[in-house]
């Protein structure tokens, strides 16, 4: 154990070390992006798959689905162990995998039943490195830049669409869409090379001591459930947006660069919303809300169906529907900094499940009632979410001592 204990220590400075380390940042951000890239590609890349795969609207949503279902039981059974288990391990198995499930896609002739199965394991490797790689950013980085830490860490999911949708161009409309996973699937690789050793401590020595002290189930509960309910609904925008927009009348092309725009606009919010976070005592929960429920009114946007609304919307729905995830998991370390692994990972839970039933319920409702239908629905589970996440900020600042909310 002491030979561990050294093993976790090396290289992370003490969080009171007042200098910014940027390595871990990177390392964070390229992790996740390798991890949820597979669902990504596969949204934006749909309109082609399609044409040889042949599946609805609806079957695309039970794909994407599927990776997010596999992801919320890795993140929930990882949340609660990655105070005890190797954390190194654990972070460079899954950056394998994760470039095996590109590859076979690229490499492999899938069907749609092999292309789900792929995403499953893909959802679950997703799952189980996210509260690794929280309680690591969250040890590493000092208090005072842990905002902007997660910003950018979180930002690996509009980058990660950002690189989806400038893959349907450039690739997917050019030497064929199955290019575009052989193209990203050396991530993995390359990030299982730069992850050092002392990512993360192997044993939290608290952890049988806190335990029995967890936060209480109830204000967890709803912060689950806020989360779920607004990411269901960007991830449902996310999943579909490039198939609306040619559904609009939009052609591939400039649909897929939609995405890139977006996605731009996604991460400036993330980091944005990161550094203010920093400069500001207390509140993240309420300005995620706020934020949240600004995306709501993009989807409603959405709901007219006017092909020119496409981008002002787009604009609205990546930068404030989709800009809350990092502040939102900076709170949920903020809140509860002895339970960082467990608390991400146990709300990250919840949020994968919305995203499971987000994207299902659009696909199924896109089938049968029409995009405004749909959008109109994801707008109101926005605003849903912002009052859930207000909710469970009375909660926490009630019955977690510490709190700032």
């Amino acid at each position: 154990m002491a030979n561990d204990e050294a093993l976790g220590r090396a290289d992370i400075k003490s969080n009171d070390d007042t200098a910014f380390q940027l390595g871990p940042v990177i390392i964070s951000i390229g992790i996740a992006i390798s991890a949820v890239l597979p669902v990504f590609l596969t949204g934006a890349l749909a309109v082609q798959i399609r044409q040889q795969l042949d599946f609805t609207p609806s079957l695309l949503g039970a794909a994407v689905a599927t990776f997010f279902f596999f992801a919320a039981a890795g993140s929930f059974i990882s949340g609660h162990l990655s105070h005890r288990v190797d954390g190194y391990v654990v972070i460079k198995s899954c950056m394998i995998l994760s470039s095996l499930v590109l590859f076979t896609i690229a490499a492999v002739r899938v069907d749609y039943a092999s292309l789900v199965a792929l995403l499953a394991a893909a959802g679950a490797v997703n799952g189980a490195l996210q509260p690794h790689v929280n309680l690591f950013v969250s040890r590493a980085i000092p208090p005072r830049r842990q905002g902007f830490a997660f910003g950018v860490k979180q930002a690996a999911v509009p980058l990660a669409t950002f690189l989806a949708g400038l893959a349907v161009p450039t690739v997917a409309l050019t030497i064929g869409w199955r290019f575009a996973y052989l193209a990203t699937a050396p991530l993995g690789v390359i990030f299982f090379f730069l992850t050092p050793k002392s990512v993360l401590p192997t044993r939290d020595e608290l952890a049988n001591q806190i335990s029995s002290s967890r936060p209480a189930p109830i204000p967890m509960a709803m912060l689950g459930i806020g989360m779920g309910l607004g990411t269901g609904a960007a991830n449902s925008f996310g999943a579909f947006i490039v198939s609306f927009a040619v559904h609009a009348g939009w052609k591939p092309g400039f649909a897929g660069l939609l995405i890139v725009v977006g996605s731009a606009i996604g991460v400036t919010a993330r980091i944005g919303h990161g550094l203010a976070a920093d400069r500001r005592h207390g509140k993240h929960f309420l300005v995620a809300a706020g934020s949240v429920a600004i995306g709501g009114a993009g989807y409603l946007l959405l709901a007219t169906a006017y092909s020119w609304i496409i981008l002002p919307a787009t604009v609205i729905c990546y930068g404030a529907g989709w800009g809350w995830n990092g502040l939102f998991i900076f709170g949920l370390v903020r809140n509860f900094p002895r339970h960082a692994g467990y608390a991400t990972g146990t709300v990250q839970s919840g949020a994968y499940v919305g995203s499971v039933l987000g994207p299902l319920a659009f696909g199924f409702v896109v089938d049968n009632a029409g995009y405004p239908v749909a959008w109109a629905i994801a707008a109101f589970s926005a605003f849903l979410a912002a009052i859930a996440v207000w909710f469970a900020r009375r909660l926490v600042m009630a019955s977690q001592p510490g709190a700032v909310g």
